[in-house]
Formats: C-alpha cells, structure tokens, sequence
C-alpha cells in the first residue's frame, strides 16, 4: 500500500511564502484563491509572547469530510491517498466548503485573475483546467507526483520544512526523518484537529520543547468491508421476502370442493372470514370469532363495512344468506383458548395505539440521532468559531441568510437546477416522492387514524400511490447510475449508499404490496408482509442518520453554514475573513491555530492573533 503524507516541521519554517506562490505558479490559480497558505500566528501579550508559522494545505484525510458530505460524487481519493475534486462532476453546492474542517476547499462563483484574459498563460494553460464555480483544493500536486516528482511547495521550500513521501514505506523520506527525529529531539508528529475524526494525512512537528500530544486517530471510519455486511442485510431480507411470500402461497392454496352440500362449517372454511379468523374460528390473522356474542345485524353491518384492517365484503361476493350462515356457525362454535394461534396474539400486540407508539418512539431515537450527527458536522464546520463573528453582522440578518439558503439550496436544490435540469428533475423524484409519503402519513393519522382502506380514487390515495411510484423512479435512475458512472469512494460512502437506497425501495414496495392484498382480499398475505414493512421502516428511520439518508438534513445545513459565511466576508465587518489569503477560512484559521499552539506548548495560555499583514 502506499500511503503519501506530507510533513512539515514548524521549526525550520520561515512565513517566507515561498510554497504559497510555487503553488500559485504550478497550478495557475486566481487572484483570490490560495491552495498553500501560510498562517501567521502571534499569541500572548508582551513579554510571554509567542510567534510561529504554520503552512495549511489540504490534508488529504483518510476519511475526508468534504468526500462524504459532497452530494454529487465529485469528490474521490485515489488508492496511494490523495483526494481530488473532479471539475466535471462538481455542481458548486457548496457543502465541501463548510464540511473540511481546516478550511481548505475554495468555491467561488467567479475568478480574479492577475492578468488580461487574452494573455497566452491564463487562456491557454489556466483556464481549460479550471471549471466556474467548482469547488477547488490543493491535489497536491498529482500531476507531478504521477511523474515521480515532488510537490512544487516541497521543491520551493528553501528551509525544507516540508518532507514528502509514502509514510507506509519505513525506507521513505518521510518515515526516516520521523523515526531520526524521535531520536534526535524526542518530538513526535501531531495531526490538526484530531477531534474532528478526519484522520488528515499530513503531520506537523512542533518545537523542541517537551510535548504532551495524542498522535492517535480520533474516530474510525467505515471499512470497505461494511458494504459487504450491508450487502448481506440487504440478501437476508430479500430471502426473507421470498420466504414469506413462498408461505403465504401456500396457506392460499384453495381447499377442495366438497363432495355434499355446502352447509355453514363448508361456507365459513372457503369464505375469505377463514383466511383471517382461521379454519375453525378459533383466530387466525384476525381474533377469535368462535362464540361471537355480536347480534346479527352488528355482525352484518361490520362485513359489509369492514373494520381495522378488514376490508368491506360487498353482498356480490358474500350474500346476505351466506353472512347469516357463517355467523350461525361462529355462534355455535364453542371457543377453545389452547387453539388460539400466535399469529393473532401477535396481531394484537401490533394495534394501531400500539404500533403508533412505538414508532413514536422509533421516530424520536432516529431524530436524537439525527441531531447528534448534525451537531457533529456543525463542529466540524467550525461554527463555534463563527458565531463570535454573528453579533457584527447582525443576527437577523444572518437567521434570514440561513432560511434562505435552506429553502433555495436544500429543498429546491437550487444549484442542482442551474448545472442539470435532468440531474435536477431525477433528484426531485426522489426527495419530493419521500417528502408526499411524509405528509400523506400525516394526513392518515387526522383524517383516517384507523387506517380503514379507502377507494383508489381518494385524495389520500393518490398522494400517496403517486409519492410512491415518483420514489421508486428515483430509486431505479439512482441505482442504474451508480451502475454506469464510475464511482472512485473507495467504499466510505458506496456501502452506506446501497444500505439506504436497498432499505428505501424493499419499504415501498412491500407498502404497495400490502395495498394490493388488501384490495384484492388476499387476507392470509396481509399481516406478514405488513409486519416485513414495519420492520423495514423501522430500519429506514434508525439507520437514517447514519446513511446517504444524512443528506437531506446535513448537506442543507452545510451549505447554509457556507452561504453565510460568504455574506460576513463580502460584509466587511470582520476583516480577517477578507484578509484571509483564501477569504472566508478566518475563523477556521483561528481554530487551527489555536491547536498548534495547543500541540507546541500544552501549558501556554493567551491570545491568539492572525497577522495576515505583517
């Protein structure tokens, strides 16, 4: 395996900016953008004053936040571990700014350039490899290191505070002067922010003194092995489909016709009442009709009407002759509890209250969760370094930015519509079809809170079919696009993906087929598929934070996080984020700051300064 990293050491570094405009020379980016920045950082107050420069580029993280938070697939890692944006399938969301807790992912929706656009050097070698409003970072150098050259910042450094190599490799470069510095200065590597579970690539080593710093991973990310564990969920409950559906089958076999005249024990045994109150009336799917104390024409009205999940039997399949039979012989029919079978103890357990509460309960696991999860990636967007910054610019202001932004960007998905209106259309079956099934959900419970079946043609009806099929469309395109397109995650996302889509589509259709049973009168099929259902929703709201699901409510967020910071740097009312040499990064420049001199000199307590003018 190869693993490249790269090291720099604090103490050989000079704030030259040498590998700041390398950088800018190799990769001819704009003006405005800065791949390699050099951060000045002054912290105490005189005399116990400290200064140190810390060069910041990306890390190229074994589990980047930008690749799992990037909605389109454009951002990939490569086998020997350097992360790259691919520029044509980038759509300029957004959501990679603010998720890259070290503030090094530039969006810009348009380029300054240092010289006339018609200058050879910006048309012919910048331009072409640059897309508009995509996302941009530094690839460290891919280019040159697919040649088996170094990094320009490694080559400019003049100090050679910067060290290159396969950290997997003992015999590197960079893996020797880590062990020789381990044993010449006792120092050992530190990484930025560890807390923020990232796991970046490249490390830093700080002064001479005496250092009390965790060098360890901070969080685990998904193996690639996982997708096989959830490829193997996703066999269990297809097996499981087919068991079920291979049993029910079977208990739907007709019985033979009889030999005699029908009498009520032959018209109970072939009516459909059978099939869910059992062959004897002792409960089935349904409860116990043996002994019925009902009077008759309660009896009748409860066929004719249907109750719970008993469907209406109109009198052109069952006459009222054939009703007032089969209640004489459920009337008759002395009840025994020992032949009372599981299946309709199981049915009471599963009541409407019932199965209400407990996806109450389901529901507000999976949205502790949720919040969880999106309180983890606000950290890590740094906003405990922004909201000091919020009071200036106004909060009012910065709530109207925020709602905004999570109307535009998150539900209308506004810059999927400017880049792909077929992207834009395909993505919209999806989370409007999954949206419809919310809100008829929630229709259902004021308007029909006993689920009785309703006609086709009921408004509720058709809400909820149309929702469904729209998912199921938007399944389908997911899927045969994950099919067709190459897909370079290196399994820390793919696994998750497939987990959520294969749960999303089993729910749908095992909530159409217990649709059609019911319309149909296949009573025996009813209870068990709609017991695989709930199991499968059940699943879909507890894994949900923690699959592709985590977008509809992370990337929103995420991308209002930017859209906000981007209105406080053009503001001007902080002028460290202008000042930044990537505008926008103050805070989390700020941050990163504060852990080097955190990872340098644990016992040191002051300000922090950014001198971004010396």
């Amino acid at each position: 395996m190869t693993r490249l990293s790269m090291l720099i050491d604090l103490t050989r570094c000079i704030g030259c900016d040498a590998c700041t405009v390398s950088c800018k020379q190799e990769n001819g980016t704009p003006a405005d953008v800065f791949f390699a920045r050099v951060l000045n950082v002054e912290a105490g107050t005189f005399p116990q004053v400290k200064r140190v420069y810390v060069p910041v580029l990306c890390n190229h993280c074994e589990d980047p936040a930008c690749l799992r938070a990037c909605p389109n697939k454009a951002i990939y890692k490569r086998p020997d571990g350097i992360v790259l944006i691919d520029q044509d399938r980038c759509r300029g969301t957004g959501a990679c700014v603010s998720a890259c807790p070290y503030g090094n992912i530039i969006l810009k929706p348009e380029d300054k350039w240092y010289l006339p656009e018609d200058r050879g050097y910006e048309s012919d070698f910048v331009k072409p490899r640059l897309n508009n409003n995509v996302a941009r970072k530094c690839t460290l150098c891919a280019q040159r290191v697919d040649q088996g050259l170094e990094p320009a910042c490694v080559v400019a450094c003049p100090t050679t505070a910067r060290i290159f190599g396969d950290l997997d490799d003992p015999e590197s470069k960079i893996s020797r002067y880590v062990e020789d510095q381990k044993d010449l200065t006792d120092r050992d590597p530190f990484k930025l922010l560890p807390e923020c579970g990232t796991k970046p690539a490249t490390l830093y080593l700080g002064t001479m003194a005496e250092q009390a710093v965790e060098c360890g991973d901070a969080t685990a990310g998904i193996a690639p092995s996982q997708k096989d564990s959830h490829a193997g969920l996703v066999r269990s409950l297809l097996i499981l489909l087919l068991f079920l559906l291979t049993t029910t089958l079977k208990a739907q076999a007709p019985a033979p016709p009889p030999t005699h005249a029908p009498n009520a024990a032959d018209i109970w045994a072939a009516s459909s009442c059978a099939g869910c109150h059992g062959q004897t009336a002792m409960g089935g799917l349904g409860p116990p009709l043996a002994g019925t104390q009902l009077p008759p024409d309660k009896f009748l009205w409860t066929v004719r009407n249907g109750k719970g999940m008993m469907p209406a039997i109109p009198k052109n399949e069952m006459s009222d002759e054939d009703v007032a039979r089969i209640y004489a012989f459920a009337r008759s029919t002395k009840l025994d509890p020992a032949q009372i079978p599981i299946s309709f103890k199981v049915g009471q357990i599963m009541s409407v209250e019932r199965v209400g509460m407990l996806f109450g309960i389901i529901a507000l696991i999976s949205i502790v969760m949720a919040l969880w999860v999106l309180l983890k990636w606000v950290d890590r967007a740094g906003f405990k370094g922004l909201r000091p910054y919020l009071g200036k610019f106004g909060y009012g202001k910065a709530a109207s930015i925020v709602v905004r932004s999570l109307f535009l960007d998150g539900l209308l998905v506004g810059s999927l519509w400017k880049k792909s209106k077929f992207r834009w259309a395909m993505h919209g079956l999806m989370i409007y079809g999954f949206t419809g099934l919310w809100v008829a959900d929630a229709l259902m419970g004021i308007f029909n809170p006993m689920r009785q079946t309703l006609p086709l043609t009921h408004p509720l009806k058709i809400l909820v079919n149309l929702s469904g099929l729209m998912l199921l469309a938007g399944i389908g395109y997911v899927r045969f696009r994950y099919w067709k397109d190459e897909y370079i995650d290196n399994g820390l996302t793919l696994g998750r993906d497939f987990l959520f889509l294969n749960l999303l589509g089993l729910t749908v259709i095992t909530g159409f087929l217990v649709q059609l049973f019911r319309y149909q009168g296949a009573i025996l099929f009813i209870q068990p598929f709609y017991l695989l259902h709930l199991v499968l929703v059940a699943a879909l709201f507890l894994t949900a934070p923690f699959t592709r699901f985590a977008h509809a409510f992370v990337v929103p967020t995420l991308v209002a996080l930017t859209r906000l910071t981007e209105a406080i740097t053009v503001s001007g009312q902080a002028l460290g984020f202008a000042w930044e040499p990537a505008p926008g990064r103050h805070h989390k420049s700020e941050r990163i700051a504060e852990g080097v001199l955190k990872a340098i000199d644990p016992a040191f307590e002051g300000k922090i300064r950014l001198r971004y003018f010396p």
